[in-house]
């Protein structure tokens, strides 16, 4: 997977833990803490995004 795609799965998972939902009307997952699931996913992804571009980037130095 590219570094684009991981990043736009972060936001992704960013926009739908952000939702507002109080506790009787949110989702189920909401109100079984999907939110910090989904943030924590989208920092894991950002940082393996940023880690790609990285590793790729001095790849491509080395040619």
């Amino acid at each position: 997977m590219d570094s684009e795609t991981l990043r736009t799965v972060a936001n992704l998972a960013r926009k739908r833990a952000a939702r507002e939902c109080s506790g009787t009307h949110g989702d189920g997952m909401m109100r079984l803490g999907a939110a910090r699931a989904l943030t924590q996913l989208a920092v894991d992804l950002e940082v393996s995004a940023a880690e790609l571009d990285r590793t790729s980037g001095s790849r491509r130095r080395r040619i």
